[in-house]
């Protein structure tokens, strides 16, 4: 089949309980391309919904975050995820896709010139791109990290597992820069490595870092 629910591997559901490091997040239904960036409500409340459903069949907690497959959105796809879960990740946001009812919210996110803000009921964050992927240069990557999250009081930071083993192969370089990454949040005083439920417990800094 092209696509398996979570609980029909039961190796990873296992080795994912067995690690509570890890934090799961809904991450589309079926990763298609642009899944998401379709308007009908319906077929999209159906996906969402269902793939909800997959979590608690693998004994897992139900997700509060949304992570967008490929960073894109429709109007109906923000409207039904926010009715759903309470924290929305992706690369931006852009007016003509907002529910009309955000726009005062947006135009005060933009004149603050900040990656995240609130509407919806829901926390909405966007990231400063794949600042760790093979596609970038390796010996700048680190410097580009460390400005992003100088840059913004709170950064969301992507990557992907896949990209260290690009096409079968191992990329020890790329591993490497990982490593550093890594090594920075832990040793930097001043940085905290949250999870995105951290974002609803009532912590004063993150609250003014939303607004």
């Amino acid at each position: 089949a092209p696509h398996l629910a979570l609980g029909e591997n039961p190796a990873l559901v296992e080795y994912l309980k067995a690690n509570p490091g890890f934090f799961l997040v809904l991450h589309g239904y079926e990763h298609t391309y642009l899944e998401f960036q379709r308007p009908e409500a319906a077929d999209l409340a159906r996906r969402l919904d269902h793939g909800l459903e997959l979590f608690a069949e693998a004994g897992f907690p139900r997700p509060t975050t949304f992570v967008a497959p490929y960073d894109q959105l429709s109007r109906a796809a923000l409207r039904e995820v926010t009715r759903r879960l309470p924290i929305l990740s992706t690369g931006w946001f852009e007016l003509g896709r907002l529910p009309a009812t955000w726009w005062p919210a947006y135009l005060g996110k933009k004149l603050r010139r900040t990656p995240h803000w609130r509407a919806g009921g829901a926390h909405l964050l966007s990231h400063p791109g794949c600042l760790l992927s093979h596609k970038r240069d390796f010996g700048s990557m680190l410097g580009t990290i460390q400005t992003a999250i100088t840059n913004s009081p709170i950064t969301v930071l992507v990557t992907h597992w896949w990209e260290y083993f690009h096409a079968g192969q191992r990329n020890p370089v790329y591993i490497n820069v990982l490593h550093q990454t890594a090594g920075l949040l832990a040793s930097e005083p001043d940085l905290k490595v949250i999870t995105f439920n951290d974002l609803l417990t009532p912590d004063a800094d993150l609250a003014a870092a939303m607004r």
